[in-house]
């Protein structure tokens, strides 16, 4: 096809673009040649514009997501707070031993203190520690009370069985939910006992000065 016939479609396709740049006329080109030169060269600018456009549109598409997600942790944080959830609260008492051999009682090394913020929210309460007991069909019992008493609507007990005399000492960790415990300031203990059904249980605990953990959070 005739040159003239491609410049024709040039002059057809050109004119928007080159509208939206600060550029000279390519149409004002001394000849035919140049001109097919000068529109080549918008059309290059052009698309790296383009792509640089594009880029952007990502980018702006990218931080629109992330201003939605950030306004719904701000809604969720606005729905916390009308039903009045006390956040993240944790306490936790730590040690390695001392050695407890008490059988009937409580573990008096075992002691957190916690202030809870309201009455009508949970504590979640986790014990960890090393525990054995040792005789034939034998069993004992840790329980984890608040103010030395069981908690008011589930008792958090965990039994520990041996039915042989194996004598071996195990770490262990349990965790439960205690309700009905007023605000304020609370203590919370570990006390032990002989499983009901089998006497004379010869309990310990900890083990040659193993970590313990007593930890508290408050929850809805």
């Amino acid at each position: 096809m005739p040159n003239n016939y491609w410049l024709f479609v040039l002059l057809l396709i050109m004119p928007m673009w080159l509208q939206a740049t600060e550029t000279i006329n390519c149409m004002e080109a001394p000849n035919l040649r140049q001109a097919m030169e000068c529109f080549w060269v918008r059309i290059q600018q052009v698309t790296t514009e383009n792509k640089r456009l594009q880029a952007k549109i990502q980018h702006l598409t990218k931080e629109n997501k992330r201003l939605q997600n950030d306004v719904t942790k701000l809604t969720d944080a606005v729905q916390v707070a009308k039903n009045g959830n006390v956040g993240r609260t944790i306490a936790y008492a730590t040690g390695n031993g001392p050695n407890d051999d008490t059988d009937i009682g409580q573990i008096k090394s075992r002691v957190l203190r916690f202030t809870k913020a309201k009455a009508a929210t949970k504590l979640r309460i986790s014990y960890t520690d090393n525990l054995r007991v040792l005789g034939t069909d034998k069993a004992c019992r840790w329980e984890i009370r608040v103010d030395g008493k069981s908690c008011p609507k589930q008792a958090l007990y965990y039994d520990y069985y041996d039915g042989k005399r194996n004598n071996i000492n195990r770490s262990h960790s349990v965790v439960g939910y205690c309700s009905g415990i007023a605000a304020g300031v609370h203590t919370i203990g570990v006390w032990v006992s002989t499983t009901p059904g089998h006497s004379l249980s010869d309990c310990y605990t900890g083990w040659a000065n193993s970590t313990w953990v007593l930890e508290a959070e408050e929850v809805n």
